[in-house]
């Protein structure tokens, strides 16, 4: 049994958007959506997974650099050469954020988000979601 647990973490790892993953670990460090309670640790734990990172650069040096030429040869726009030869580096920052500012922001949830009153909107986020509605209704 002790076995099937590493499985059964990656397949349900594996079945979520990444862009969810993503989305999750940058509120985890917006210090306009959450505490400093989790903020500072997370962001540490980014900061430890990114610098545990960058050996691992060097090593897949060879493959992130063939995989950036391909991308700039079929020329395609948006390119971050930074964002491919660092993948490892970026990978385990959000890693870092996760592990340590999700537990954190569990309990910061249970024990003082869902007590307080929501947020009053603001005009922008009001008007953004006016417009997702209009678009919604148009179909």
């Amino acid at each position: 049994m002790n076995r099937l647990g590493p499985l059964a973490l990656s397949v349900l790892l594996g079945a979520l958007p990444s862009c969810a993953i993503v989305e999750y670990t940058d509120l985890l460090v917006d210090d306009r959506s959450r505490t400093p309670f989790v903020t500072q640790p997370a962001s540490v734990g980014g900061i430890v997974g990114f610098t545990l990172g960058i050996p691992l650069d060097l090593v897949a040096l060879p493959v992130t650099y063939v995989v950036y030429a391909t991308q700039k040869d079929q020329e395609e726009e948006g390119v971050d050469p930074l964002s491919t030869l660092f993948f490892p580096s970026f990978v385990l920052w959000r890693a870092g954020v996760v592990t340590i500012g999700a537990p954190l922001d569990l309990l910061e949830f249970i024990f003082y988000r869902t007590w307080r009153d929501p947020p009053a909107r603001t005009r922008p986020e009001y008007d953004r979601d006016e417009v997702r509605k209009a678009r919604q209704e148009r179909g």
